[in-house]
Order: structure tokens, then sequence, then C-alpha cells
């Protein structure tokens, strides 16, 4: 059974097809209570900031904009320093989703990122309202000499290990090579019982997976290089210390407020691939990374 539900005003060019007379409508409704939510903000914003040149419409019209073309407007400020912040509306803003902002100044990339940080967080604060003008105006009282800039310079390391043969003797060398340096790695274990492959074992662990933090390049690759040629990092099947077969995950410069790894050295067990998802998400390039940049820096 379907019937063709007809949509007018804004909706009215866009026919769906559905099983019954309920779904649709919902969604459609939000999406146009959005929308006036949006033109009424929009001449609230272009009130507020009615100076010569403060405000410029990119477009479009909300009843127009879609996901892969959503509303924007520019904002010239004076605070915390001359710039323009880019404002993009989503379709689901206010309601099921917030602005995003978009700065352009001749400042530090690192300042620039801090500002749009600012206002993002500002606009958390906010869910479901419409906030961008009062996003806007925490700009007056912002403080760039006192703005959060993160820690530059900082490298991370991530490397996976197939299989440890001797966890403990792995855990000793490990600390030892990042010598302080934040370290945390994940694994699983292994049920060796009766397998004779792991005779001489001592808890082993496979797909491991160790994440170590450093302040700069040249201790990254002090930490690094110390992994490859440590003689002692676990041992063999017969029970003789020797080197570990590694691959390099990732290695790269961590954005200046990325979270760090935990001080101190220490480790997690998973047992599914989600659980390491949960774990190691965090700390690779796509979240912890800088922008525009791969590898150490240098």
């Amino acid at each position: 059974r379907s019937c063709c539900l007809q949509l007018s005003g804004i909706f009215g060019l866009i026919a769906f097809l559905c099983p019954c007379s309920v779904c649709e409508p919902n969604l459609q409704l939000t999406t146009m209570a959005n929308a006036a939510q949006q033109i009424a903000e929009l001449k609230q914003i272009r009130k507020e900031f009615k100076g010569d040149g403060l405000f410029e419409f990119l477009g479009p019209k909300p009843a127009d904009a879609t996901d892969t073309d959503p509303t924007r407007l520019k904002i010239k400020c004076d605070k915390p320093a001359p710039l323009t912040v880019c404002v993009t509306m989503p379709v689901g803003y206010p309601v099921d989703a917030p602005p995003t902002f978009k700065v352009e100044a001749s400042l530090e990339e690192d300042v620039i990122d801090a500002i749009e940080d600012h206002l993002s967080k500002q606009a958390s604060y906010m869910p479901g309202m419409e906030c961008i003008t009062i996003v806007l105006q925490s700009l007056d009282d912002l403080d760039l000499s006192t703005i959060d800039l993160g820690v530059k310079g900082r490298c991370r390391s991530i490397f996976k290990v197939e299989v440890v043969n001797n966890s403990p003797q792995f855990t000793k060398s490990l600390k030892s090579v990042a010598n302080g340096r934040p370290c945390v790695w994940f694994y699983r274990a292994i049920e060796c019982q009766n397998n004779a492959k792991f005779s001489f074992a001592v808890d082993p662990r496979r797909a491991v997976y160790v994440v170590c933090d450093a302040p700069d390049k040249a201790s990254a690759v002090e930490f690094m290089k110390g992994i490859r040629t440590d003689g002692d990092m676990d041992c063999d099947m017969l029970g003789k210390p020797g080197k570990i077969q590694m691959t390099v995950v990732e290695e790269f410069e961590m954005a200046p407020k990325a979270e760090a790894v935990p001080d101190g050295f220490s480790s997690f067990e998973y047992k599914t691939a989600e659980d390491l998802d949960g774990f190691l998400n965090p700390y690779l390039a796509a979240v912890a990374g800088c922008k525009k940049k791969s590898g150490y820096p240098g």
C-alpha cells in the first residue's frame, strides 16, 4: 500500500512516496520550522550588525537550503582583532544541529583555531537555541593574550605488534624505552593452555597497539629508534630475549589542543574490535593530528 503526499509551500515541488501519511510530514514540518527560525534569526543578526559592510548574506535562502548547500553568512568583527566570521546554518539548525564557524583573519593559524574553538564551545552551551548573535557577541570579551593555544610541537607514535610472547618482559622494556614519556598500550590476551607454540610464553598477548607521546620530534624519533633496536623487548619461542616485529600505524605532529596520553605508563585489555576502536580512535591522527600536516614536523 502506498500513497503520494504532495507537500505545499517550500516543499511543494518535492513528492514523497510513503506507506502512510504520518512519517514524512513530521520530518518536513521540523525542517520548515527550522527554516522559519533561521529567517527570523537572520533578520535579528542583520539588525545587530547593521554597520556598513558588517553583514553579508551568502545564501541560499533557508527555504532553498539543503544539506550540501546550507545557508551561510559573513560577519565582520573588530574584536578581539579585525576578522571575519563565516557562519553556516545547517538545515537542522537550530533544533537538531549547531551552527558552524570559520574565521578569516591575518592571525597565526593556532590563534584562528583557538577562536573557532571558542565560538563552537559557546554554541554548544545553547543546544536547540537560536544562538548565533550571542556567540558572535562573546568575541567582544575574548582576550587573545589569555586564550588557550595548547602546546605546539608534540608528536605521537603509534605502532602494532602482532604477538608478544612474554608480556612481563615487554612491559619492562617498553617502560624503559618510554623513559617517562606518556605511554599506553592495548592488547588481546592469548589462551595458550596445551599449545606447544607458546610453551615458553609468559602471559602472551596479541594485536598489541602502543601509543606514546613525546614533547617534540627529536624525542619521538629517539623513542622509535629505541623500540626498533632494543634487543631485549620480548622473548622468542625458546624463551631467548629478542627484538619485536612491529609495524608503524601512525607518526604525526599533534594538534596543539589535542588530548594527550595520560601521564605515566598503562595498559588495557580489549576483547572486540569495538573495544579497540573506543580505546584507540581518540588517539589517531584523524582526531588528534595537526591540521594540514602528516608525519612529524620538520
